[in-house]
This record gives structure tokens, C-alpha cells and sequence, in this order.
């Protein structure tokens, strides 16, 4: 296994540079007041935990992929200056930095968390060998209560926000390429499903009182046509209003004939005629007169509350104008809360896939040793400074 790490070059001078150090820290333990154990294992002092990382590293470890994927969310709201963002205005689109951190932050929380098991097995998806007892789950660092599980899940994935592009930046690292990149989708969808929740509520919020006010108004249309035509079929009368004048035009017209006919008669009676004229324009002024005579009777009998009646019928179609004109404001009203809402929407785009890693990125097995070898030869060093000025301190006292 460990062929498959080659040595570094320049690992010839590094081992020099070391013994030389051992050298020099053998030569000064021994003039140290140290037990002599101590002093004759001041090499184990120094390579053990070098020697353990190696183990560690290139031969206990396991590789872990990485998969990243870059989003950004906008939202529909046009910028009022165009500036450099002109390409965005064409899109209808600019970016909502503001609801970047919300969507960020939902992926590092533990809702992400129980969204992801419920659509994946996700702590099996960070299971891997069992030699690897610090990287893989459950470990020495994280063990199996729920918490525990979140705290390491944080370990796994990132979310980086670039401020000067408002690209965010997910990461995230399993022991499979595959499990990396179904764990990115994932969380991109629920992402998504969170802008999308976001959405609805605005949609609920802006648009639900609008769409109330014109669902009333719609009532009160049909409440008010209902009780204009229950009046008319309790009165028999599609407008009492209507029917007052064509009985009044209907008299002035007879009227006006009778007039006519009796002119008509007394003219042929100045003129001595004896034709059968005068019989014939009798007897139409005598029909005239009596079809007056009836339709007066008619105003007279429906005369009795008329005057109510058209009132009331009035008042009904005031009643269901007014309602009209509501809804139509009311409607207009919702048409504008849904174009105000549209503009607040949110969107969350995909601007990079999660990629499918053909090698392992983690652990940086070489440069995690060299740290491991560096740290403790200056821990060394500075336990070498302490006893050297104990010892001088214990020599001038």
C-alpha cells in the first residue's frame, strides 16, 4: 500500500537536517539534568508521532472525495441602475445576497441534515473502513447520538460565499465519488425546496388578502343580483321604473289620438257631410276613450306603494353597480399584488453541476506527515530551550 505513496525528493536532506537536530538535542539532554531514560530515548521523543502519522496516513486512512457544485440565488426584482449588470436585467434576474446566507446557512443546518436522511442513507454514505478510526463514522471525535452525527456532517461539507461574484461554493467530501455527488444533489434540491417554501409563504403573505378582499366582492356580486331578482319575481317586474313611463307614453299616445279623431269628426260636422264617416270616427273615439279610461285605471291601481317599489328597486341596482365596481377594483388590486410578489420571487441556479471525482483529494497524506514531523521537532525545540535555561538557572543559583 505504501507503494503507492513514492518518497518525496529532497527526503536526503530532510533526514540530515533531522539527525543533525538529534545530535545536537542527545548532546545538550545529556548536560541536562534529565534522568538518563530520557536522554537515551530522545530520539523516540522525536520520531514517534512522525512514525505514527505514517502509519496513520499511508496505511490506516481512506481516501475521501470531493465534490463541488456552484450556485447562486437571485431574485426577479429589476436593479435600478444597469451599470455592468445590464446582462442581468435582460435575464429579469439579479442576485439577492441576502438570501444566499439563508440557503447557506439551511445547508449547514440540522434541518439539511434530516432532509438528507429522509432521501438518503447518510451515515452509512460515511462509513468506511474500520482501520481509518479518525476520518470515517462513527470515530474516536464523533460517535453515534444524533449531535455527534451533525457536528461531523459540518466537517464533511462547506458552503463558501464569494461576496464580489455572489457565487456560492459547495463542497463536499465522502469516502466515494459516487456518495459525494448524490450527497451534493441532494442538498441542492433541498435548497432549492427551501427557496421554493420561501416562495409560497411570500405568494400567501402578499397576494392571500388581495385574493380574500375579491372573493368577498364576488359574494357580494351574487348576493346582490340574488336579492334584485327575488324583487322581481315577488313584483312581477323586470323594471317598475320602465314600465311607469311606457304606461304614461302608452296614455299620451291614445291621447294624442283621441285628440286627433274628435278633430277629425268635428271637421266633417263643419262640413255637413252625412257620409259613414262620422259614425266610423265615433265610434274609434269612444274605443280611444274607453282604452284611456283602462289604463288610467291600471296607474291608478298600481299607483298604491309604486313609488316604494321603484325605490326599492333603485336601491337594488345601486346595491349590485357598487358591488361590480368593487370586484373589478378589487381584481385589479390582485392582478398588481401578483405582479409586486412576482417580483420578489426567488431562484436558486445551478451555475456548476457536482462534478463526479475521478481521484481522491483528502488526506494530503505527505504534507499531514511533514506538519506532524515540523510540529514536533519545534515542540522538541522549545522543551530543549526550557531545560537548557533550567539548567542554567539551577547552575548560577
Amino acid at each position: 500500500m505504501l507503494s503507492r505513496f513514492p518518497s518525496p525528493t529532497g527526503a536526503g536532506p530532510l533526514t540530515e537536517t533531522a539527525g543533525q537536530t538529534l545530535g545536537k538535542i542527545r548532546r545538550r539532554l545529556s548536560q541536562a539534568a534529565l534522568p538518563p531514560w530520557v536522554r537515551r530515548r530522545a530520539w523516540l521523543v522525536l520520531f514517534l508521532p512522525t512514525l505514527l502519522s505514517v502509519i496513520y496516513f499511508f496505511f490506516m486512512a481512506s481516501d475521501q472525495y470531493e465534490s463541488e457544485a456552484k450556485f447562486v440565488v437571485r431574485s426577479a426584482q429589476r436593479p435600478d441602475s444597469l451599470g455592468g449588470l445590464s446582462f442581468l436585467v435582460q435575464l429579469g434576474l439579479q442576485r439577492s445576497q441576502d438570501d444566499s446566507f439563508i440557503v447557506e446557512d439551511f445547508m449547514l443546518s440540522r434541518d439539511a441534515v434530516r432532509d438528507l436522511q429522509k432521501h438518503l442513507p447518510l451515515r452509512d454514505m460515511f462509513r468506511t473502513d474500520p482501520l481509518d478510526f479518525i476520518a470515517g463514522y462513527p470515530s474516536l471525535l464523533y460517535g453515534l447520538r444524533e449531535e455527534r452525527f451533525y457536528k461531523y456532517f459540518q466537517t464533511m461539507v462547506s458552503v463558501v460565499h464569494t461576496d464580489k461574484t455572489g457565487i456560492s461554493t459547495l463542497k463536499v467530501r465522502a469516502f466515494s465519488a459516487e456518495n459525494a455527488k448524490k450527497i451534493a444533489d441532494t442538498l441542492l434540491q433541498a435548497g432549492e425546496g427551501l427557496v421554493n417554501r420561501l416562495n409560497e409563504r411570500l405568494l400567501r403573505d402578499a397576494v392571500g388578502r388581495a385574493e380574500a378582499e375579491v372573493m368577498e366582492a364576488q359574494n357580494r356580486v351574487i348576493a346582490a343580483q340574488a336579492t334584485l331578482t327575488a324583487f322581481r319575481n315577488k313584483e312581477l317586474l323586470i323594471d317598475p321604473t320602465s314600465n311607469a313611463v311606457a304606461l304614461a307614453e302608452l296614455i299620451a299616445k291614445l291621447s294624442g289620438e283621441l285628440a286627433s279623431t274628435r278633430a277629425q269628426i268635428a271637421e266633417a260636422r263643419m262640413n255637413a257631410s252625412t257620409g259613414p264617416q262620422i259614425p266610423i270616427l265615433e265610434r274609434k273615439a269612444i274605443a280611444l276613450d274607453e282604452q284611456i279610461a283602462s289604463e288610467r285605471a291600471r296607474v291608478a291601481r298600481s299607483s298604491d306603494g309604486l313609488a316604494d317599489r321603484i325605490a326599492t328597486y333603485e336601491r337594488l341596482v345601486l346595491e349590485r353597480e357598487f358591488a361590480n365596481k368593487m370586484l373589478g377594483t378589487n381584481e385589479a388590486d390582485l392582478v398588481r399584488a401578483k405582479a409586486e410578489a412576482a417580483k420578489q420571487l426567488l431562484y436558486l441556479e445551478s451555475i456548476v453541476e457536482p462534478n463526479l471525482a475521478d481521484y481522491s483529494t483528502q488526506p494530503k497524506r505527505l504534507r499531514s506527515v511533514l506538519t506532524v514531523l515540523g510540529a514536533n521537532l519545534l515542540l522538541v525545540l522549545i522543551a530543549w530551550l526550557v531545560f537548557t535555561g533550567i539548567r542554567e538557572h539551577g547552575a548560577r543559583h
